[in-house]
């Protein structure tokens, strides 16, 4: 259909592209998806091979409560207990500190 529609405003086979003719004369190749498998799976099949690295990447840049609840979610573990510590400073501007358990016996608290 293309190839027709540029032979009928002029364009000949072997000639290049725009004003000067000076564009690609090869079409461009296209990769085609022909499996049935999702675009995820891609993905999927690189972090089996790499043995879990790929969801470190996945998790760079998000913040650290997200990234855990996350990190969970994808192992299957429980969710993580948050107990508060400490907190302190006026209303309109709290700081909290928060410790984590994520497996029974397990905690983590950063300034404790």
């Amino acid at each position: 259909v293309g190839e027709f529609l540029m032979r009928k405003m002029g364009w000949k086979t072997g000639e290049g592209l725009g004003r000067n003719r000076e564009g690609t004369v090869e079409p461009i190749v296209i990769d085609f998806k022909v499996d049935r498998k999702g675009l995820v799976a891609e993905g999927e099949k690189l972090q089996k091979q790499t043995g879990g690295l790929v969801v470190t990447k996945d998790l760079m840049g998000k913040h650290p409560v997200s990234a855990l609840i996350e990190l969970c979610n994808k192992r299957k573990i429980m969710q993580p207990d948050f107990v508060m510590v400490h907190h302190s400073g006026p209303d309109h501007r709290k700081n909290f500190l928060f410790k984590v358990g994520v497996l029974p016996g397990s905690c983590y608290c950063p300034s404790c």
